[in-house]
């Protein structure tokens, strides 16, 4: 008993493995009409076999490409801050610096030697024109950074 019992399941093994198909048959009747069924056609008709469209899983789809992006894509939202907030931010920042600079310039310039000796007081100005030059260059270098920041935004959204 056990040895048919080996064979019946092979054969439902051997069964499950094959792709599933299907006789189909397509018939005309006497008035013309077609009509499909499985058994034979008593007339004239043709047999049609249907196996399913795929066998296995379904085949993984290729992801959309990267280049491709929606209305309101990375590319879009980029150029929108640059716009609204990068390339305006950047120019006030600019400005601001350059007041700012101008203003320290003038408070030294109208600084006046605070020591009452002579001595003293040329001693005071040889430091405050110092001073001065090295605050001079470091506006200077900050204000070119600043332009050249700039100018890398607006080429950007330029490119954009």
């Amino acid at each position: 008993m056990k040895p048919l019992i080996r064979r019946y399941a092979a054969c439902a093994l051997a069964l499950g493995f094959l792709a599933p198909a299907w006789a189909i048959n397509k018939c005309t009747g006497a008035d013309g009409k077609v009509s499909f069924q499985d058994a034979p056609c008593p007339g004239r008709g043709e047999t049609i076999e249907a196996r399913p469209a795929m066998q296995g899983a379904t085949p993984i789809q290729a992801p959309p490409s990267a280049t491709k992006e929606g209305a309101f894509g990375a590319s879009w939202q980029r150029k929108n801050y640059l716009q609204t907030q990068g390339v305006p931010q950047a120019r006030a920042a600019l400005e601001r610096h350059q007041r700012e600079c101008a203003a320290q310039t003038e408070a030294v310039a109208q600084a006046g030697p605070l020591r009452r000796s002579a001595l003293a007081g040329t001693q005071f100005a040889q430091e405050r024109e110092a001073t001065g030059a090295e605050r001079k260059t470091a506006c200077e270098a900050r204000t070119q950074e600043l332009r050249e920041q700039l100018q890398a935004l607006e080429k950007e959204l330029g490119a954009l």
